[in-house]
C-alpha cells in the first residue's frame, strides 16, 4: 500500500475513534441496562417487521385458496432451510466485528466486515442457484401434492432469486449491529417489510392477479431495494471502506477469513437445526397418539402465541446482548462482559415473568380466540399455562448462551442445544406422552422441563467463564 493510502488509513482510524465514541461509551461505559435496551429494542422491532411480512404472505395466499396457502406453508419450510447459511455468516460477522470494534482495531473490523460481505455474495449466489434448480425436488421430499407442488414451484423459484440480496441484507444488518448501531438497519428492514406487504397485495390479488408467484416477486424486489439502501448506508457510514473496491482495495475474497466466520457461525445455525429436528420428533410422537390432529393443531396455536409474546423478545435480547458482550471482550472489559450477561438474564427473567403471567391467566381466552375447536382450545390452554410458568427459566437459557455466542463461543452452546433438544426433550416427550399416556400435557411438560435443564447448564457454563477467553 502506498504512502497516500497509509495516511488515509491513519486519518480513518482517527475519524472512527471520534465518530464511534458515543456508541462505544454506551456499550462499554454506560449503564448496562441502557446498553442492553439500545441493542435489544430495535431487534424486537426488526423481528416484528419480518413477522408482519410473513403474515402478509400467508394472508394473501389464504385469500387465493387452500392449495395456495399450503404451497406457501411448505415453501416457507424450504426457504428457511436455505436461509440458514445467511444466519451462519451473520452470526460470525457480528462476533468478529463487535470484538474488533470494542478493541478499536478498526482495520481488522473493516476487513472482517468486508470478508463477511464477500462470503454473503458467494453463499447467497450458490443458495439461489441450488434453490432454483432443486425446488421441485425439495417439494417432493416434503410430500406436497401435485397441485400444491406446482403452485409452490411457481413462486419459490422466483423467491429463491431473492436469496442473494436477502443474504447480503442480513449480513449487513449484523455488521451495523456489531458496531453498536441497531436503529438504521432496523429502519431499512422495516422499509423492506412495507414493500413486501404492499407488493403482496398488488401483485398477487389486485390489480396484477399474479397468484402466489407475486409473493416471490415481492420478496425479490423489496429485498433488492433493501440491499441497495443498506449498501448506501454503509458507504456513508464509518464502515465505508468495507464496501470499497478499488485498485488499492481490490476484491480479495479470503478462504481463511471465510473459515473464521463459519467457525463461529456454523455451530450457531446448527442450533436452529437441532430445534427443527426436535420439532419433527414431537410431530412424530403426536402422530402415534389417539388425537394427532388435535395435538398438532394445539401446538401450532401455542407456538404462534408464544413466539409473539415471548419468543421474539427473548430472541431480540439474545442478539442484542451478543453485540454488547463482543465489544466488551474486545475492549478487555471481561468483568463488565460477565455483568452484562447476568443483568440481561435478570432483566429477561423479570420481563418473562410478566409475559408468563399473561400467558397463564389469559390462556383460556387466548386459546378460544385462536381456534373454534373446543378440544384444540383446551390443549392450547394447557400449553400456554405450562409454558407460561417456564418462560422466565427459558430466557435464562437462551440469553446466557446468546451472550457466549457474542464472544464467538458457539460450539459449546451448539453441543448443549443438541443435548437438551434431542436427548432430553424428545425422549421425555415420548415417555410422558406415549409411555405414561399423558397425551399433549406430557409433551408440554417435557418442553418446560427441557428449559429447566438448559437453564441450569447455561448458568453453570456461564459462571465457569471459559467463554471469556475464547480466541476467534
Amino acid at each position: 500500500m502506498d504512502t497516500a493510502n497509509l495516511e488515509s488509513d491513519k486519518l480513518l482510524d482517527s475519524e472512527l475513534s471520534e465518530f464511534s465514541k458515543e456508541e462505544l461509551d454506551l456499550l462499554l461505559e454506560g449503564p448496562i441496562w441502557k446498553a442492553i435496551a439500545s441493542m435489544s429494542v430495535p431487534m424486537i422491532l426488526n423481528a416484528l417487521a419480518i413477522s408482519a411480512a410473513t403474515f402478509a404472505d400467508a394472508y394473501v395466499a389464504g385469500r387465493l385458496g387452500s392449495d395456495d396457502l399450503a404451497a406457501v406453508g411448505i415453501g416457507g419450510q424450504v426457504w428457511f432451510g436455505m436461509i440458514i447459511m445467511a444466519i451462519a455468516i451473520a452470526t460470525g460477522a457480528n462476533a468478529l466485528v463487535s470484538r474488533f470494534w470494542g478493541a478499536k482495531d478498526y482495520d481488522a473490523a473493516m476487513e472482517a466486515a468486508r470478508q463477511s460481505i464477500f462470503s454473503a455474495v458467494v453463499f447467497g449466489f450458490v443458495s439461489s442457484l441450488v434453490g432454483v434448480f432443486c425446488t421441485d425436488i425439495f417439494l417432493q421430499l416434503l410430500g406436497a401434492s401435485p397441485k400444491v407442488a406446482a403452485l409452490g414451484s411457481s413462486y419459490l423459484k422466483i423467491q429463491f432469486l431473492a436469496q442473494l440480496p436477502l443474504t447480503m441484507l442480513w449480513v449487513c444488518h449484523s455488521i451495523f449491529r456489531a458496531k453498536g448501531d441497531a436503529n438504521l438497519p432496523t429502519l431499512i428492514m422495516a422499509m423492506v417489510t412495507v414493500g413486501v406487504v404492499i407488493l403482496d397485495f398488488l401483485l398477487c390479488l389486485w390489480p396484477l392477479n399474479m397468484g402466489i408467484s407475486g409473493i416471490g416477486v415481492a420478496w425479490l424486489l423489496s429485498s433488492s431495494l433493501g440491499c441497495l439502501l443498506m449498501f448506501i448506508a454503509l458507504k456513508k457510514s464509518e464502515l465505508s471502506h468495507c464496501v470499497d473496491i478499488s485498485e488499492s482495495r481490490p476484491f480479495n475474497f479470503s478462504i481463511k477469513w471465510m473459515k473464521r466466520i463459519m467457525a463461529i457461525g456454523l455451530p450457531a445455525c446448527l442450533q436452529d437445526l437441532a430445534w427443527v429436528t426436535s420439532n419433527f420428533g414431537l410431530f412424530l410422537i403426536f402422530s402415534q397418539t389417539a388425537k394427532p390432529t388435535d395435538y398438532q393443531a394445539a401446538w401450532a396455536v401455542g407456538l404462534r402465541v408464544e413466539d409473539v409474546l415471548a419468543g421474539l423478545p427473548i430472541f431480540a435480547m439474545s442478539m442484542g446482548v451478543a453485540t454488547v458482550i463482543g465489544q466488551n471482550i474486545g475492549a478487555k472489559k471481561l468483568e463488565r462482559a460477565v455483568k452484562v450477561g447476568w443483568q440481561a438474564a435478570a432483566i429477561g427473567c423479570a420481563l418473562m415473568a410478566v409475559v408468563g403471567a399473561i400467558m397463564f391467566f389469559a390462556a383460556e381466552q387466548i386459546a378460544k380466540m385462536m381456534t373454534a375447536d373446543p378440544a384444540v382450545a383446551q390443549y392450547s390452554k394447557e400449553y400456554l399455562q405450562i409454558l407460561g410458568i417456564s418462560e422466565p427459566i427459558t430466557v435464562i437459557w437462551l440469553v446466557l448462551f446468546g451472550a457466549m455466542e457474542g464472544a464467538g463461543y458457539t460450539k459449546i452452546p451448539m453441543f448443549f442445544a443438541f443435548f437438551c433438544l434431542l436427548l432430553v426433550r424428545v425422549p421425555l416427550a415420548y415417555l410422558f406422552t406415549l409411555s405414561m399416556n399423558m397425551g399433549a400435557f406430557g409433551a408440554w411438560l417435557a418442553i418446560a422441563l427441557t428449559s429447566v435443564v438448559g437453564a441450569l447448564i447455561a448458568v453453570f457454563w456461564f459462571q465457569k467463564g471459559s467463554w471469556k477467553h475464547h480466541e476467534i
